[in-house]
């Protein structure tokens, strides 16, 4: 009997482990905005599609502009914005685009924002977008 209670000792010991690494590992993934989350040419590809699909509508400063929508949802995952414009944008015809090209317009809006670029492309899956926290730029003095 002994045992098998320590075998059942371990296990839980072991269960515990792997539940603090894994949450450890999924903390050291969190990212901001403000970690280059986007790559200079996905932007210019977004710039691109900006100004020939979603101009129709919008103007930047809808986004980026004070009290405007990145300022709504700071502090939230991207893939909650992500999920959004993908589902109900262009608004006469959504999800019409491929998630790439939602997440290259998003780019495009981020830098407009103030957000630093990195090598890496904007992901477009749920879990790294999920880990991608959307605050404001840095700012001089801030």
């Amino acid at each position: 009997m002994n045992k098998v209670r320590s075998a059942a000792v371990l296990l839980g010991i072991a269960a515990v482990g792997a539940v603090t690494v894994s949450s450890l590992t999924a903390q050291d993934n969190r990212r901001t905005l403000r970690d280059g989350v986007f790559s200079p040419a996905q932007a210019a590809r977004g710039e691109r599609l900006f100004e020939s699909i979603c101009i129709n509508c919008h103007e930047m400063a809808e986004f980026t502009g004070p009290d405007a929508y990145l300022e709504g949802v700071e502090g939230k995952p991207l893939w909650d914005t992500f999920e959004y414009v993908w589902s109900e944008m262009p608004e006469d015809d959504p999800s019409s685009l491929n998630p790439e090209d939602y997440a290259a317009v998003l780019a495009y809006i981020f830098s407009v924002y103030g957000m630093p670029s990195g090598e890496a492309e904007l992901p477009i899956d749920r879990d790294s977008l999920r880990a991608i926290t959307i605050v404001r730029p840095e700012r001089p003095g801030s």
